[in-house]
């Protein structure tokens, strides 16, 4: 007879313990869902800056050159 009860007590506790409460794992899909909304608008601006820094490091390559050929005219020389 102890046998059995050991075995019907260990029986519950595996039942209790495999229990998730359905709220718990809605509020944990609901995180999930926001995390990855977050995640996609940070991956967008971080394009955005991409594109900014690329159309900047040309604006400067251009500007680079006009002052070297602005000095290179006037006889001075230019290092960057």
């Amino acid at each position: 007879m102890p046998r059995s009860r050991i075995l019907l007590l260990l029986v519950a506790l595996t039942g209790i313990s495999c229990y998730q409460d359905p709220k718990a794992q809605l509020d944990a899909m609901e995180e999930t869902l926001a995390l990855q909304s977050t995640l996609e608008e940070l991956g967008n601006r971080t394009t955005e800056l991409q594109f900014a820094v690329d159309s900047l490091r040309g604006v400067v390559a251009r500007q680079d050159t006009t002052i070297k050929a602005l000095a290179n005219l006037a006889g001075v020389r230019y290092a960057p």
